[in-house]
């Protein structure tokens, strides 16, 4: 029934000889599927994050990345859009078929922290045949959160809220090995940090000071990598066009061990990468050594001092405008 089937063309840069035979199989199988739907309509766009889930899940850590890279030359972020739509409209996956609604807007829209009733209101809108822009929806979304923050201060009793994400999320497994370094508390140092800017051998920046600030985020190069470890609720959506892969995760989470394989992960000597906020006093010597370029911040000073002492490099307190070295502190 039907003519011969399309040969499913693979990639000789991914080694799927390493895999098993029914994990391979599967595999090969989604990435054909994928290169047949890649016209991305919305429902297209869907069945892709479904594939790219599935595929995630047969992968061991390290090999998703690779995989994205040889069969498609995506980024971390490219996968995670489809992802994103397919994990928050899983159970209707009948209405995105219906909708002709931009690939850029679904991809907005799918955010986690994009309220649930304004999705729901969106897609009865597309599914009307109206048209939804991307300015109309960061409209609605910025609209719906001053609402809610309006609607929780009136509230007699505290309500847990989400916590908001970024976009790009980047699922990073525990790893077996998780020695403890010391905590900024056994750290001696001499240094005395006050909130400011400070150069660290010429080449590393350190914000003491809020990073969800004008001040930090203008003066931001563009980064290969950032890496966001925090307990705190999610502020810094503009790392997601700062860098080309963001990894966001809790403060727990973090070791010295997790931090140095996403260094050889997800960038090379030489890269620039971003932290903005130093849970681990030893990050920034941990950059040193790889020979990365740090771009740093944190808000509490004690975590700044212990961090350049780790490091072990006497500061310089500089003054930044417009992203330049202006002044140099005696």
């Amino acid at each position: 029934m039907g003519g011969p089937k399309e040969p499913i063309r693979m990639s000789t840069f991914f080694d799927y000889d390493s895999l098993d035979q029914a994990h391979r199989l599967i595999v090969q199988q989604h990435t054909g599927e994928i290169r047949k739907r890649l016209r991305r309509s919305a429902q297209d766009v869907w069945e892709i994050g479904q594939r790219l889930a599935d595929v995630r899940s047969r992968l061991k850590y390290g090999q998703f990345l690779a995989w994205l890279k040889a069969e498609f030359g995506w980024s971390q972020r490219t996968a995670y859009n489809f992802i994103n739509v397919y994990e928050t409209f899983g159970d209707r996956f009948a209405n995105l078929a219906k909708v002709d609604i931009a690939t850029s807007v679904l991809y907005q829209l799918a955010a986690p922290s994009v309220p649930e009733e304004l999705r729901t209101q969106v897609l009865k809108s597309a599914a009307a045949g109206e048209k939804v822009t991307n300015k109309a929806l960061k409209s609605a979304i910025k609209q719906s959160r001053q609402s809610e923050t309006v609607a929780t201060a009136t509230q007699s009793l505290p309500q847990e809220q989400p916590t908001p994400k970024p976009e790009i999320i980047a699922v990073i497994p525990k790893v077996a090995k998780t020695a403890e370094h010391p905590s900024e508390d056994r750290i001696s140092s001499d240094i005395i940090v006050t909130p400011g800017w400070y150069r660290l051998d010429a080449k590393h920046v350190l914000f003491c000071g809020d990073t969800a600030s004008k001040t930090f985020v203008e003066a931001a190069p563009q980064a290969k990598l950032a890496i966001a470890a925090t307990n705190q609720d999610w502020a810094h959506d503009w790392l997601v066009d700062q860098a080309d892969n963001v990894v966001v995760m809790s403060e727990e989470e973090l070791t010295l061990d997790t931090l140095e394989h996403l260094f050889n992960l997800l960038s090379n000597s030489g890269d620039t990468v971003i932290f903005p906020w130093l849970p681990l006093p030893y990050m920034l010597a941990v950059g040193q050594r790889l020979n990365r370029v740090i771009y740093a911040g944190e808000t509490k000073p004690q975590r700044c001092q212990a961090a350049i002492a780790a490091l072990g490099i006497q500061p310089e307190h500089i003054h930044i405008i417009d992203g330049l070295t202006v002044t140099l502190a005696g």
